[in-house]
């Protein structure tokens, strides 16, 4: 596998929901510990829960325990949101102008939503 060299932001729309756990962060994870993924990189999960980034870091129990998992929490930042209410999306507007600068550059920005269809036009428009 080869590996990522640039910079980039993830947001990951559902984020406390089974296919997170279950299937997406369990899968980052695995490239993080493998070393594919970039060394700056950040993940920023927005969901509707009322949770810290603690909270969130520790919402993952069979993950927690692992060997890595400390330096990968790093790169996690958790964003409560309604899809349908703009307070959470103007907070992740500064999420990612911050991850911006702290990088110097405008870095790569992709979106996976980790949610059921019938929140896709709200969360996309």
């Amino acid at each position: 596998m080869e590996n990522i060299h640039s910079s980039f932001v993830m947001v990951i729309f559902g984020a406390t929901g089974d296919l997170m756990k279950s299937k997406l962060l369990p899968a980052l994870f695995s490239l993080f510990k493998q070393k594919v993924l970039p060394q700056d990189f950040q993940i920023i999960a927005f969901s509707r829960r009322e949770l810290t980034n603690e909270q969130f870091i520790n919402y993952f129990p069979q993950l927690s325990e692992k060997e890595g998992w400390r330096d990968f929490a790093k790169r996690l930042v958790y964003q409560k949101g309604e899809f349908e209410e703009e307070n959470g999306y103007q907070e992740l507007i500064k999420k990612l102008n911050d991850f911006d600068k702290k990088m110097g550059a405008c870095v790569t920005r992709f979106f996976y939503l980790a949610t059921p269809p019938i929140h896709y036009e709200s969360i996309l428009s």
